[in-house]
């Protein structure tokens, strides 16, 4: 722990040393937009987070994001020692990035600009928050924070024998819990909420806050949730759906939708009272999911809210939009609370499988994702983890434009 705490250091010295050292119009304050006149151009950047075979673990898998007020974004994800399978040897590992606050603005001609650590994301050491010491496997991550003292909440499983997470947690899969009150930084000693849950698999991918403030964790057959801050853990009742890996949003009346990977369409199930009864699964008519393995996990958030300072309510929903393989990354936006889904963008061609969305400070959208190499004819399907930023004049192709809640 202290090692990371002490590249910390170093790097925010090292930060604010060199920008002291530019021009005053340089030094942009948080917040600022940089070029009034490019405020709406289209903005793409991308970076590799995990690489197979870095940092001593063979395969990086089932990647979640999260963002905090001040600009901190979190990518979790499995750290497989030894080899790609599911629930080998699994570290539950966490890289994170700071000082993501201000605007995203275009590349600019000076080539010193366009190197600024300020501007394009890097990212500090990998922390390994829970290790594998007797084959164990902490799987599944699922984050999320509670806005009203900025505490991050991690879920996750351990995983003892092997498809424990696989079955819907028939086996020993048990519920964990750690949390952190510093960006990230330190993390309290895992806690087994098991008892209080039951065995399930979670999500993978991120829990939400609801607007009265509980928090609500996605697993295999509804939600868990806690009304207290985190402090006491109950589970839903389940749906009828199809146990398997989902995401949950809570639309703008109130309700929960759950999005359930499934091929050839997605499942959705709507809660009317905060996940405590599901009413009956229908099939999206958009939504596809890739007929290998029977589907893919895929991402569900909402990006803004009318109401809230926005002018739309808008959901976002990403997954690998081939209907035969896990191919093409796909970012899709709905404008009516998930009925329809009238604009797509791939983010990444070819290969590409679990994936997670993440909302920074600025208004841009960020997504963490399984991507792969191909070597001598040979492809690899989840070489490593990347993480893509965009603006929404990116993703819509200049047709839609976000306005900042004052």
């Amino acid at each position: 722990m202290g090692r990371i705490i002490t590249s910390e250091i170093i790097f925010l010295l090292t930060l604010n040393s060199f920008v002291q050292s530019q021009p005053v119009s340089f030094r942009e304050t948080p917040g600022r937009i940089f070029d009034t006149q490019n405020v709406n151009t289209p903005i793409f950047r991308e970076t590799d987070v995990f690489v197979g075979g870095q940092d001593d673990i063979n395969t990086y898998r089932i990647p979640s994001v999260i963002c905090t007020k001040n600009g901190t974004v979190l990518v979790f994800c499995e750290g497989r020692r030894d080899n790609s399978q599911d629930g080998s040897p699994t570290h539950l590992v966490l890289k994170r990035s700071l000082l993501n606050t201000d605007p995203m603005i275009p590349p600019q001609h000076s080539v010193t600009e366009n190197r600024s650590r300020q501007r394009n994301m890097t990212w500090l050491p990998m922390q390994v928050l829970i290790q594998s010491k007797k084959g164990e496997a902490y799987m599944n991550p699922v984050p999320l924070i509670d806005y009203s003292d900025g505490t991050i909440f991690l879920l996750l499983n351990k995983c003892s024998v092997w498809g424990d997470a696989e079955n819907g947690g028939k086996g020993v899969t048990e519920v964990w819990l750690i949390k952190s009150s510093d960006e990230g930084a330190t993390w309290t000693k895992p806690v087994n909420i098991t008892y209080d849950v039951g065995k399930i698999a979670l999500g993978p991918g991120i829990g939400i806050q609801l607007m009265d403030g509980r928090l609500a964790v996605p697993v295999y057959d509804g939600i868990i949730y806690s009304d207290n801050h985190g402090k006491k853990w109950k589970a839903g009742n389940k749906t009828s759906a199809p146990v398997n890996e989902c995401q949950v949003v809570e639309l703008n009346d109130g309700s929960l939708m759950l999005n359930t990977r499934s091929y050839p369409k997605r499942i959705i199930t709507i809660s009317k009272d905060k996940g405590n009864s599901w009413g009956a699964p229908y099939k999206d008519s958009t939504l596809t999911d890739s007929k290998l393995w029977g589907g893919c996990q895929a991402s569900f958030i909402r990006y803004t809210r009318q109401g809230e300072g926005s002018d739309k309510n808008r959901l976002l929903f990403a997954n690998p939009a081939d209907s035969l393989y896990r191919f093409d990354i796909t970012v899709r936006i709905s404008y009516d609370e998930g009925k329809t889904w009238p604009v797509a963008k791939i983010i990444k061609k070819g290969t590409g499988a679990y994936s997670s969305l993440t909302i920074l400070p600025d208004g841009s959208i960020g997504i963490v994702y399984e991507t792969g190499n191909y070597n001598n004819d040979i492809t690899e399907y989840n070489a490593r983890i990347s993480f893509a930023r965009f603006n929404l004049e990116w993703l819509t192709d200049g047709n839609d434009h976000f306005i900042q809640a004052q």
